[in-house]
Order: C-alpha cells, then sequence, then structure tokens
C-alpha cells in the first residue's frame, strides 16, 4: 500500500490480517485516512462572504441590461455559462462581443485582461473584432488609433484544435494558458462541432472496429471529461468560461404533441452535457425577429430579451411589443423556436 487510496479499498478484515492490526485500530486507520482526503465544508454564510468581499471575482458584463439585471450584473465567474441557438443566429457574435469587453482598456469600460478563444468551427474573424472595436471605442466620431486595436487584439489568444483529441489537449494545458495570457475569459466556440462530427457516425464507423469515430457512449465520456477539466478550471481560477452549442431536432412520436408526429429544435449533446452547464441561454430567431432568453440557471428566472446585431455585437431592443406566445412557457421543454416549420417539413 503507498496511498490513501490503496488503504481506503480495503476493509478492516483486510487491513488486520496485512498490518497485523486490531479490529479497533484497523477502523481507526480507516477513520484517519478518511478524515485527511475529505474535502472541508463551508457554510452558506461563508459563500455569501465570499461573494460579498472585495476580492470577490466581478461577473463579466454583456451590455444587454436585461440579461445583466436578472444574471446579478452578468455571467457569473467560476462556472460555465452556454449559448446554444441555431445557425447564424448570433451565438459567434456575442462570443466576439464578450470577448472585446474583456480585453478593452479599462478606460472603455472593459476589463483590460486577457482572452482565450478556442475555436473548432474556423469562425473566429478578428476583423470583426476590429470592426466592433472602432464602433465601440470611436462611438463619439473620433479614429481609433491602430496602435489601440494592435494593443487589445494581442490580450486575446487564439487556439484552433482540429479534433476532439486536439481539442483536449488544448484542454488539458488550458490553465498554463490562462495564468500566461492573464485571461479573465475563456470561450469554446463550440463544444458540439468537433463532437458530432467523430462520434456516434456508424456509417462512417462501419468497419473501422472503432478509432475516433466512436458511439454516442464514448462521446459522453469525452464531453464528460471536457466539462470536468472546464469546471475545475473555472472554479479554481474564478472565472466565467464561455461554450456554445449547436441544435438538434426532435422528432415527437405520431399522436404525440404535433398532429401526426413534428419536429422541435433543441440542444444538442444531451442530456448529460445538459446538468454539466451552470447557466444555458438559448438564442431564437422568430421570423424576422431575434431573441435570448435564460433557460437554465440557479440564480434568477426565465427571463426574454429581443435583440438585433449591429456593428458592436447585439444590442437589446425594446419595441413596445408583446413577446411571441412561444417563448414563455415552460422553460424546463427547452424547445428552440426557429421560422422553418419542422412539423411541415416531417409530417
Amino acid at each position: 500500500m503507498t496511498t490513501a487510496r490503496d488503504v481506503m479499498l480495503m476493509g478492516p478484515l483486510d487491513l488486520m490480517e496485512l498490518l497485523g492490526l486490531t479490529w479497533r485500530q484497523a477502523n481507526q486507520l480507516l477513520s484517519d485516512v478518511s478524515a485527511q482526503i475529505t474535502p472541508p465544508y463551508s457554510t452558506a454564510w461563508d459563500a455569501l462572504s465570499q461573494l460579498t468581499s472585495g476580492d470577490a471575482p466581478q461577473p463579466l458584463r454583456t451590455g444587454l441590461q436585461t440579461l445583466d439585471g436578472a444574471l446579478r450584473l452578468g455571467l457569473p465567474a467560476g462556472s460555465i455559462t452556454e449559448l446554444v441557438g441555431p445557425g447564424g443566429v448570433g451565438k459567434s457574435q456575442l462570443c466576439h462581443m464578450l470577448a472585446l469587453v474583456t480585453a478593452l482598456p479599462q478606460a472603455h469600460g472593459g476589463l483590460g485582461s486577457g482572452v482565450v478563444y478556442i475555436d473548432t468551427e474556423r469562425k473566429f474573424s478578428a476583423a470583426r473584432l476590429a470592426e466592433m472595436l472602432r464602433a465601440r471605442a470611436g462611438a463619439g466620431g473620433a479614429a481609433v488609433p491602430e496602435a489601440q486595436v494592435s494593443e487589445v487584439l494581442q490580450r486575446i489568444a487564439v487556439m484552433s484544435p482540429g479534433s476532439t483529441e486536439q481539442l483536449e489537449g488544448a484542454l488539458q494545458s488550458l490553465q498554463d494558458v490562462v495564468l500566461r495570457c492573464r485571461a479573465r475569459l475563456v470561450v469554446l466556440d463550440s463544444i458540439a462541432a468537433l463532437a458530432r462530427t467523430e462520434y456516434g457516425n456508424t456509417a462512417a464507423g462501419a468497419g473501422t472496429g472503432g478509432g475516433l469515430v466512436g458511439s454516442i457512449m464514448e462521446r459522453q465520456q469525452v464531453l464528460g471529461r471536457m466539462a470536468s477539466q472546464l469546471k475545475a478550471l473555472a472554479e479554481s481560477l474564478r472565472l466565467p468560461v464561455l461554450v456554445t452549442n449547436q441544435v438538434t431536432t426532435r422528432i415527437a412520436e405520431a399522436g404525440g404533441e404535433r398532429p401526426g408526429g413534428g419536429g422541435t429544435l433543441t440542444a444538442a449533446l444531451g442530456t448529460k452535457w445538459a446538468h454539466c452547464v451552470n447557466l444555458r441561454l438559448v438564442l431564437e430567431r422568430l421570423h424576422d425577429r431575434r431573441f435570448l432568453k435564460v433557460a437554465k440557471s440557479p440564480s434568477c428566472a426565465n427571463v426574454v430579451l429581443e435583440y438585433v446585431i449591429g456593428p458592436t455585437g447585439l444590442q437589446e431592443v425594446d419595441r413596445g411589443a408583446e413577446l411571441p406566445p412561444q417563448l414563455t412557457g415552460n422553460v424546463l421543454d427547452l424547445a428552440i423556436m426557429n421560422e422553418i416549420d419542422y412539423g411541415a417539413e416531417y409530417g
């Protein structure tokens, strides 16, 4: 026996035989080792005191007033926030916008800190970031010096893994990169792209005997490892981790909610991944309007806001119109609306 794990895997009788202990000594040894390896507990008051102390990490403001108000000033530090939505709805735009807010100097309303941006879909655009910067910093009509653009963009470190294996390797070295860049935000855009491409593809996996093309169960194990790494990083360094996810079509059974069967868009990657996420924000498009809603949060109620995509990124709008009824139902259903009639498509 060389580790605490070796001891805890044995019972009192095993320890008595192996170490020549009495029954009482064997039980005492197990109790002592257990006490040494058990994490200490804290009280709810300790947690509240940490949040209100001067050195507590501040939430990351999104600039969307309704969302920031509901989330108590922004995206929480020390947790994973997920953006879910159909393609082209603005997930990557919001990622770019929050990366810029983090990297901007404090004089322009930013944090003046680094960002680690993991781009698995090759959607990262330095040109779009520069455009957002000029629109935000030059709002009064003043030109933004190229030196300032360079200074801000150099705070954003971009990683572009091309496979799930490379993504896992990037996550293993992520803490070193975050500390080296003095980052206060990690973005992963997206968690679903590589996993859905490489796992669960039975046609591509036929006759291969395994390899990267694996089953859904293998995919969930990989996602579980990634989620554990991201959670550990967020909690230990007390920073927000922002992850984007794709959507998939849920086909209704015949005789279900939709006559003749039908489908709705819902978050990809299944229930296990959903439980790994602390905060889920759903971005939706309904005809010519776009909406963002809080679908899962431990600290705020369901809120919905309407937005447009402008020069600075997502901009909240108040048109004085009532919300569509599809957006005010039970958030536990997590249906994501789109202008496509999936019931007609699959009926």
